[in-house]
């Protein structure tokens, strides 16, 4: 179990490490200044949560937005931008959600799971821009990653039953599970999809506005950040399997 853990977690450092990097981009483009890190860092470890913690809408949901996306991208990318794209991908997920049923109990947690994510992420991010001006050189994106995703996994962990917890107060359970399924599975597609868009763009000739400038920022850092983020996740999630850390995996 601890390797299948280490394997798990390797793979949402994976998916973290370019949404951090494209989202930090996209931020920083539209002014937010040393905001960017928290703001990023809190979609990343929000998508990540969801990810993690909503198993088969997390494969339903990336998958139709990533093939959405390479359709978009392929036969209409003179027509639409990637928001555009994104937000096609978003209401055909979410209309799969209205109409297929998946297991109740794993969806009505996922918000909780988000909430954990979203807020440990912002926490990780704004730790970040604080002490990012007080190092004797910039991170390189291989240690930031591996200390963002690392980090941002241990706090979930331990922090991921409360947000449960609260949320149940809300009574979630009591609103229909199809409504949730339709609103996470919309944003795993749109995020899927948007992120097909930024990264292959550029490959087939889409090189304006938003798409281009932050596909400048994250090809070059790109490699190192990915890897930075598979090894602290495999290395933070293995170590929590190892350690007993139930969290892990019973929510």
């Amino acid at each position: 179990m601890v390797f299948l853990r280490g394997l798990v977690w390797g793979l949402i450092g994976l998916i973290y490490a370019p949404l951090f990097l494209g989202l930090t981009a996209i931020f920083e483009r539209l002014g937010a200044g040393p905001g960017a890190y928290a703001a990023a860092a809190a979609l990343a470890g929000a998508a990540g949560a969801a990810l993690y913690g909503s198993h088969e809408l997390a494969l339903v949901g990336t998958g139709i937005g990533a093939i959405v996306g390479v359709l978009l991208l392929t036969s209409a990318a003179d027509l639409l931008s990637f928001a555009q794209a994104a937000a096609v991908a978003a209401a055909l997920a979410a209309l799969v959600g209205l109409l297929v049923s998946f297991p109740g109990q794993c969806t009505r947690r996922v918000p909780g799971k988000v909430l954990a994510g979203l807020t440990t992420g912002a926490a990780c991010g704004a730790l970040l821009a604080a002490t990012l001006p007080l190092g004797p050189r910039p991170l390189s994106p291989f240690v930031m990653l591996a200390l963002l995703v690392s980090v941002n996994g241990a706090l979930y962990v331990t922090s991921v039953r409360w947000w449960i917890g609260q949320i149940s107060r809300l009574r979630i359970a009591a609103r229909p599970c199809r409504l949730i399924e339709a609103l996470v599975l919309a944003a795993l597609a749109g995020l899927a999809a948007g992120g097909v868009w930024l990264m292959a763009g550029p490959l087939l000739g889409d090189e304006s506005g938003l798409v281009g400038a932050v596909a400048a920022r994250v090809y070059d850092a790109l490699p190192y950040a990915a890897l930075g983020g598979v090894l602290g996740g495999a290395v933070a999630g293995a170590l929590l399997e190892a350690f007993g850390f139930a969290w892990v995996h019973d929510v």
